[in-house]
């Protein structure tokens, strides 16, 4: 089978096929069973996770492990886009304006993979908080805008993914000096953690009391945002000022 003749059977670019030959980008589970469909394996889903985890960036391998068995993730962001929310096109700006831009095609790649916790069976719950000024911030960039809104819209239509804002006019409320996310595990319903920190700081955090204290900063920054309703109120009329 040639490149193109794959390339046609999994609605991709032939280029696209050419990286997962040699090793530079790991199909997604849905990739995974078409390829083994087509060669009537069962190789590349069984090892699908293995070689995804291979190309994630150590430090970031404890939040996918703990987003994979989450049953529950809150999440807190002020500064940016809840990773789990983020569209491929913001995910791509982000990285080349950050300090990794020679792996823009990799955490892409790793991030799209991430979100599949998404839609899995079953989903994780998503409570997602969001300053305002996060989003108003993309209009200077219109057509990341669009993607991105539409998709946060999207998934607000989904029955496990609650999105809230934080009015930006709100100066004082907790939670403004870090970005945070919570991970309930389906298999049992211990607590982790991911704290944000400055470049490559960030944390996992299993220490009961600081879960403790993160769970009530997020619980009053939930308080001072505004209902899903009035956030998807806010972010529809910002998509159509773009």
């Amino acid at each position: 089978m040639t490149l193109e003749e794959l390339a046609q059977k999994l609605h991709c670019d032939p280029s696209q096929v050419s990286r997962y030959e040699h090793g530079e980008r790991v199909p997604g589970i849905k990739t995974a069973q078409i390829l083994d469909l087509l060669f009537g394996t069962s190789y590349y889903t069984e090892h699908n996770a293995v070689a995804a985890n291979s190309r994630i960036p150590v430090r970031a391998r404890p939040i996918a492990h703990y987003e994979s068995g989450a049953a529950m993730i809150r999440s807190f962001s002020h500064g940016t886009v809840v990773g789990l929310l983020q569209s491929p096109s913001y995910v791509r700006a982000l990285v080349r304006d950050g300090l990794m831009p020679q792996a823009i095609d990799e955490v892409s790649d790793e991030r799209a993979r991430r979100q599949e916790v998404l839609d899995g069976d079953p989903p994780a719950k998503l409570q997602a908080i969001m300053d305002e000024t996060v989003i108003r911030r993309l209009t200077s960039h219109p057509e990341i805008a669009r993607q991105q809104i539409k998709l946060i819209l999207d998934r607000m239509e989904k029955w496990n993914v609650q999105v809230q804002l934080v009015h930006q006019s709100n100066f004082s409320y907790p939670g403004l000096q870090c970005s945070f996310t919570i991970y309930e595990s389906r298999e049992n319903g211990s607590l982790a953690a991911w704290h944000d920190g400055v470049g490559k700081a960030g944390r996992v955090i299993e220490d009961k009391a600081i879960i403790a204290d993160l769970l009530e900063s997020y619980d009053l920054i939930r308080s001072a945002a505004m209902s899903a309703a009035e956030s998807r109120d806010v972010l529809k009329t910002i998509q159509e000022s773009l």
